[in-house]
């Protein structure tokens, strides 16, 4: 299949797609000028939208990327419980926020404005 049906498979544009391809993030077989997808680089090209969708930059992608459209899975995993400790230390620091803000509101409340 062409770039065009690949994209609508996949949910990735066809930008997106050449990007990935210009990053070394995907190799895809040619015919002539054409680019012909495989139902595998569909796959692969889902799995590096859904890492997208989880935080994952495109540049983090391409250091996981082990051999031929696949991931090194150790070091996805590692990267994933980085992304988790991350994800909960904004978690934590946006609850002091968030009751923070809640003791001036009702500190200004008081004041009786």
């Amino acid at each position: 299949m062409y770039i065009g049906e690949a994209a609508k498979k996949s949910g990735a544009s066809e930008r997106a797609i050449r990007l990935y391809e210009s990053m070394g993030l995907l190799r895809v077989s040619r015919a002539g000028k054409y680019r012909v997808f495989s139902e595998a680089d569909i796959e692969f090209i889902r799995l590096i939208k859904e890492g997208q969708s989880l935080g994952l930059h495109l540049s983090e992608l391409k250091e996981l990327v082990d051999g031929e459209q696949d991931f090194n899975w150790t070091k996805v995993l590692q990267l994933l419980e980085e992304k988790q400790q991350s994800i909960a230390s904004q978690i934590k620091m946006l609850e002091v926020q968030y009751l923070r803000i809640g003791e001036y509101r009702q500190a200004i409340d008081q004041c009786n404005y």
